[in-house]
């Protein structure tokens, strides 16, 4: 009986976990809904976008990215698939903007101020004067790498200790200080090179900024609109860490008091893999029948949170032998057309 309940609560775990799989792996795969169109654009630079990742218009979801490749020249081209009824115009511009705060992108279509505004044909390509590649924060970093380069570390320790003694009224220590500053001052007067580089990197930095200034605002308003969304549901956010916690502490109970069976089903003789290679029949039997099974549970629940069946092929007169010979001939008889029919929503359901 104690193994007849294990193995029933072994079976329901299997088809919870079956279901939640494929829950799972339908949402991961994102897959464009309808009828598609393939396009491609032609990139710089496409540093953050991934295989995947959304194709939008205005804000709206209409297409993802299929595949990402390298180009003679230090091109990408990026190839995507949209909704066949979105259309893609010889005025449409391409560009990678920021999708989240975390880095990832997303390939953003929208309409330009010159270009013929007829539709493109299906596998047409946005050539690389109408995208605009994505942005690296790292640009910003490496414009200040000469500066960094030319401050000693040491340097800046011994002229930190030389101005603490000076105030603390050793003399010696201003004569140190004095000499400390002048090399660094020759240091910084020597390397006017540096100093010219540093500027010319900042001067691509700030470029670099200046002409990805709507994707930083567009970034900005995102993250603003986040934070509040989050400070506005601030309760629901602490009530739900309370019952995730209750449910964490209610699974570790679950699993305290299963985890002794589960062993003991695991570790018996002969084995619990060998129990399974002798139901191998009826396992296969099981796997293969199981996608129907979900279906007709996915049938009998579609339209809310209870089972709606239907009968349409009971026959209560199979009990009766008599009956079950001449029944059927007195309802064709008595149907127009001689012959006997389901109701319309069983013809539906038999025409699938």
């Amino acid at each position: 009986m104690k193994l007849g309940k294990m193995a029933f609560g072994l079976a329901t775990f299997l088809v919870v976990t079956s279901v939640m799989s494929y829950l799972v792996y339908s949402t991961l795969q994102r897959e464009v809904a309808g009828a598609t169109t393939v396009y491609s654009a032609e990139f710089t630079d496409v540093f953050g976008l991934r295989d995947g990742d959304d194709v939008r218009m205005a804000g709206v979801r209409v297409g993802r990215v299929m595949t990402i490749d390298l180009l003679p020249g230090s091109r990408a081209k990026v190839n995507f698939e949209l909704q066949a009824d979105q259309k893609l115009l010889g005025n449409t511009e391409a560009s990678i903007l920021y999708q989240n705060i975390v880095g990832q992108r997303y390939l953003d279509l929208h309409l330009g101020e010159t270009g013929d505004p007829t539709p493109l044909p299906a596998g047409s390509v946005i050539p690389v004067d109408r995208t605009i590649p994505s942005f690296d924060v790292g640009v910003v970093l490496n414009g200040y790498e000469p500066l960094f380069a030319t401050i000693d570390p040491k340097a800046v320790d011994q002229i930190s200790s030389a101005a603490i003694q000076a105030l603390q009224g050793d003399s010696a220590s201003w004569a140190m200080l004095v000499e400390q500053t002048g090399t660094l001052t020759d240091t910084f007067a020597g390397r006017d090179q540096l100093l010219g580089d540093m500027i010319t990197g900042l001067d691509r930095v700030f470029g670099t900024l200046a002409s990805q200034n709507d994707n930083l605002d567009e970034t900005l308003a995102n993250t603003r609109q986040m934070v509040n969304t989050f400070n506005a549901r601030r309760p629901e956010l602490v009530d739900s860490m309370g019952s995730l916690s209750r449910v964490v502490r209610q699974l570790s109970t679950v699993t305290s008091e299963v985890n002794p069976s589960l062993q003991a089903l695991i570790t018996r003789e002969p084995g619990f893999a060998a129990h399974l290679v002798a139901i191998e029949p009826q396992a296969a039997f099981f796997g293969a029948n199981l996608p129907n099974m979900l279906k007709g549970l996915a049938n009998v629940t579609g339209e809310g949170a209870y089972i709606n069946a239907y009968g349409c092929d009971f026959n209560p007169y199979a009990f009766f032998p008599g009956l079950n010979d001449v029944t059927p001939i007195i309802v064709d008889a008595a149907t127009p057309g001689n012959t006997a029919q389901h109701t319309p929503k069983c013809r539906n359901r038999t025409d699938g």
